[in-house]
């Protein structure tokens, strides 16, 4: 049976009350329809939301959007993917639902970023994205192939592809590494070593068991990939820093595709899948590619409150 079209919906609104009480029949719908509904909304909507269903709204995954990815959105992007994609494997289809926050503070071109991203990560998989923005910023719309009220959705004359919105809004450059940082310089014979190292340190962070396999694993996936990839040799850093444990690689290498690790490889290739799985298992990953070279940073929380990949497989 073929997947249905991915439908990304963009929807004007004035009042994030009025719009959670105009959200409400629709979810309601699609939970009773048996899709699973994941949505990433502002306080008050969430509020008007939940009044609106009632017990039924605890069916519903809250997404918090406030810490990860601080740097860029690709991030969100590849979680929202990977939710939507737990649900395809178990048959389901999904609703989700965004809504641009500026009280986060971010940039009109994190915003743009996350719009494009989350088009490019869920294309395949059966879902609807339905992405809030007030009325009067036309701005965010241009990701959409559909926008408007939400009862009169209309195409959109001023859509534009996700790569030709990415190439306009590049990342922002990742500040270095501490002084306090350890630090490593390695070839591809390293590698073993650079792992046994890097598990020690993180060992000793404060870092739970499960989440210190996982940055280790992460990190030696993108030390791999900048070995393979990049020009044989790299850099790499690890320090604990205020609630998280931080790794960062660096290479002379760069990274050609627009979306690094939003998207999944096919399930049947071995390779390429390192920076997808890395995004799966941390907190935050932000990619910086360019003419000097590639730098990848990955971090955990000592604290989390989300699941990762491991815990909702």
């Amino acid at each position: 049976m073929p997947v249905p079209a991915l439908v990304h919906r963009g929807i004007a609104y004035t009042d994030s009350a009025a719009l959670g009480a105009a959200l409400a029949p629709p979810v309601g719908e699609a939970l009773a329809e048996g899709r699973t509904v994941t949505v990433a909304l502002e306080d008050d909507t969430v509020g008007s939301l939940c009044d609106a269903l009632g017990s039924d709204a605890d069916a519903i995954r809250f997404l918090d959007v406030t810490r990860p990815a601080r740097t860029d959105a690709f991030q969100i992007a590849a979680r929202i993917a990977t939710f939507a994609a737990r649900s395809a494997r178990a048959g389901t289809a999904s609703l989700l639902v965004t809504q641009h926050q500026p009280s986060l503070g971010r940039s009109d071109a994190y915003w743009l970023r996350l719009e494009a991203a989350v088009d490019v990560a869920l294309r395949g998989l059966p879902a609807t994205l339905w992405c809030a923005y007030r009325t009067g910023a036309p701005a965010y719309a241009q990701c959409h192939a559909e926008v408007g009220p939400m009862a009169e959705p209309h195409p959109n004359p001023r859509y534009r592809a996700p790569a030709d919105v990415v190439k306009e809004t590049p990342a922002p450059a990742i500040p270095p590494p501490p002084a306090h940082a350890r630090r490593w310089t390695f070839r591809p014979e390293d590698l073993g070593t650079l792992r046994r190292e890097l598990a020690a340190v993180v060992g000793s962070s404060g870092l739970d068991e499960d989440g210190g396999e996982d940055l280790v694993y992460s990190c030696s996936e993108v030390a791999t990939n900048a070995v393979e990839h990049g020009d044989g040799t790299g850099t790499a850093w690890a320090w604990v820093d205020d609630d998280e444990v931080v790794c960062q690689v660096a290479d002379g290498g760069r990274i050609t595709d627009p979306f690094p690790g939003v998207v999944p490889p096919p399930v049947d290739q071995d390779r390429g899948r390192g920076l997808w799985l890395a995004r799966a298992l941390c907190d935050d990953v932000d990619v910086a590619s360019g003419p000097g070279g590639t730098t990848v940073r990955l971090a955990r929380r000592l604290v989390r409150t989300e699941p990762t990949a491991r815990q909702i497989r």
